[in-house]
């Protein structure tokens, strides 16, 4: 899975927090003598919230993840955390903050395999503005679908 390459991969501590939030969300009072009930439940919930953030967390601490996780993913991990991400809220999440960082750092804009066609347009309502002249050519911007943002900036082969 894509979520445990980025874990792995990282030299905080807190990375390696998944496994024990998982047995304590599953038995939060392993090892420990709970003495209030509601004690009980914010280890559980606490676990809970950890299983689903730490990767956003971990994310967060690489100076250059595109650097650090470079080659570390397969094709299969990202068409993986693609298709999940259409289905869980939290894997959905992550992707939308790496997608975020990407365009960010890459200039690059996600697209479908579908355009939007501009020129249906029955009346030019900017024409005005149309006539000036663009002259920031500096600026490229790419358009790449997101599977193929995740191959080309983590140099998946």
């Amino acid at each position: 899975m894509l979520e445990l390459k980025i874990l792995e991969y990282s030299k905080e501590k807190q990375a390696k927090l998944l496994e024990p939030a998982k047995r304590a969300h599953k038995k939060p009072d392993i090892g420990v003598e709970i003495n209030n009930k509601s004690a009980y439940y914010v280890i559980r919930d606490c676990a809970m919230i950890t299983q689903k953030y730490l990767v956003l967390h971990i994310w967060g601490t690489y100076n250059d993840p595109f650097k650090d996780l470079k080659g570390k993913f397969t094709t299969d991990d990202v068409t993986d955390f693609l298709k999940r991400a259409k289905s869980d809220a939290t894997t959905n999440q992550i992707k939308d903050v790496i997608i975020s960082a990407m365009r960010d750092k890459f200039d690059t804009t996600v697209t479908t395999s579908s355009s939007f066609d501009y020129s249906v347009e029955e009346d030019d309502i900017y024409g005005y503005y149309g006539e000036a002249e663009q002259t920031d050519d500096d600026f490229v911007e790419q358009e790449m679908t997101e599977e193929e943002m995740f191959l080309k900036f983590f140099s998946v082969s």
